[in-house]
């Protein structure tokens, strides 16, 4: 005669409560095998391993409907595998989400504990800036991966220029490379400049300036010296990236 347990044996053997068990049976993810004729429920080994699968996959955050589609499925790991890829995703968003989120209140604490003054502008400033620390630094290293491209064809074309001074051909093209890397850099300045907008530290807004202003002005890897538009004091303005 095979084993079977209630409802309470169930529990304790899957480690959950009581009303977890029957949360389940009442949600149609856990069907007893049998029913006794006092209409108590009667679960199998395979019962049991399949609670056993609810709570492990619950642990995992999956919901009831992708657990139901699981047990449910005939090519289960498949649709499991599946599952588990977008979950791990998922995850993986909400893991980079909490730790800019902590990387942004650790900075702002390390900030006040360094100055005493401080207003609610200055502190959103601050939060502004650590949020948009990523997407500056991937605009920056784009910009330089294709100026790195342009030197080094320019580069390579005078070098062969000089290395077979016989072959006119080959002046004319490292001409046309030199006029091609004059045009191309002035090409990524344009377009790192529409990238990019300008916080105040004055006034706290942000602004974008006219093209010739942001070429001729005074700047730093993450500041620019600009008039602000909006309070017309003349400071280190922070650069940021525009989102996606």
């Amino acid at each position: 005669m095979s084993v079977t347990y209630t409802t309470g044996e169930m529990a304790k053997l899957a480690g959950v409560s009581i009303r977890t068990v029957q949360y389940y049976d009442q949600r149609g993810i856990l069907t007893p095998s049998d029913l006794t004729e006092g209409g108590r429920r009667r679960y199998s080994d395979k019962d049991l391993e399949q609670l056993k699968w609810i709570c492990f996959l619950r642990d995992l955050d999956f919901s009831l409907k992708a657990i139901q589609d699981i047990l449910t499925e005939d090519h289960s790991e498949q649709v499991l595998q599946l599952l588990l890829e977008g979950h791990i995703i998922e995850l993986k968003q909400e893991i980079d989400q909490k730790q800019l989120k902590l990387d942004t209140a650790v900075n702002l604490l390390d900030k006040l504990e360094r100055q005493e003054d401080y207003s609610v502008a200055s502190l959103q400033d601050m939060s502004l800036i650590m949020k948009n620390k990523k997407v500056h630094r991937k605009l920056q290293l784009k910009m330089l991966a294709t100026l790195f491209t342009f030197i080094l064809a320019l580069l390579a074309s005078i070098w062969l220029a000089k290395q077979f001074p016989q072959l006119e051909w080959l002046k004319v093209l490292a001409v046309m490379v030199g006029v091609i890397y004059v045009v191309g850099l002035i090409w990524l300045t344009y377009y790192f400049y529409k990238q990019l907008v300008y916080l105040c530290p004055n006034c706290h807004r942000t602004f974008q300036p006219s093209y010739w202003k942001f070429v001729k002005a005074p700047h730093t890897p993450r500041t620019r010296k600009l008039t602000c538009p909006h309070c017309h004091v003349k400071s280190s303005c922070l650069e940021l990236a525009k989102k996606d």
